[in-house]
């Protein structure tokens, strides 16, 4: 009888313990049903999502999604941003994977990132432009041997070293905090108020 009775524990046990794994199995499913796949857009532009929006999500979810680019794109259009339609694209995706979880192809967002970054020579004169600003705080004689020195030092970096350094996003606020600061080290105390205004102005 006692062997029994184990026997009925056991079984009851095996069977829980079945049931258990199967509902998580159907959790997960269930879960993976919830994200909106994006994955198959042929190109990072509001057509191509919104064609995978429309076969991936229901019609309120579209709706916000909607609402959230129009919202984006008057704001980058009210700012004066360059490619409006690309900021508002990036910014409503963020903003809709707070209200549904989506999936979208990295490497192609990846790609219309380093896109938005702008033309190599545009950068590249916006960046020396900051560099002669911090170096004005340098006496003029001994300003442009630095400029030089910096020339020199700037030509020996390793792009493939830089390329491969990874930082976590939420570092970026302080990054661009530390930097800011930096640059406008050994200025007056009212030229930095007025220079910190006018960054957090033109932010939006």
């Amino acid at each position: 009888m006692h062997d029994t009775q184990q026997l009925t524990k056991l079984a009851d046990s095996y069977y829980l313990n079945c049931l258990s794994s199967l509902k998580s199995k159907a959790d997960d499913a269930l879960a993976d049903d919830k994200v909106i796949d994006l994955t198959k857009a042929d190109d990072f532009s509001y057509s191509a999502i919104m064609r995978q929006m429309r076969q991936k999500a229901d019609k309120e979810q579209v709706r916000q999604f909607l609402q959230l680019f129009k919202n984006q794109f008057d704001r980058a259009v009210k700012n004066k941003l360059q490619k409006p339609e690309k900021v508002a694209l990036q910014n409503a995706l963020i903003r809709f994977n707070k209200l549904h979880k989506i999936k979208v192809n990295k490497k192609l967002v990846k790609n219309a990132t380093v896109a938005e970054l702008g033309n190599p020579a545009q950068v590249g004169q916006y960046l020396a432009n900051i560099a002669r600003f911090i170096l004005m705080r340098l006496d003029p004689v001994k300003r442009s041997n630095a400029i030089e020195s910096l020339r020199k030092k700037l030509y020996f970096i390793s792009a493939d070293e830089i390329a491969q350094k990874v930082s976590p996003p939420t570092a970026g606020i302080g990054q661009c905090i530390t930097f800011i600061k930096h640059t406008l080290f050994n200025q007056s105390p009212q030229y930095i108020k007025e220079v910190l205004n006018n960054v957090s102005r033109n932010l939006y």
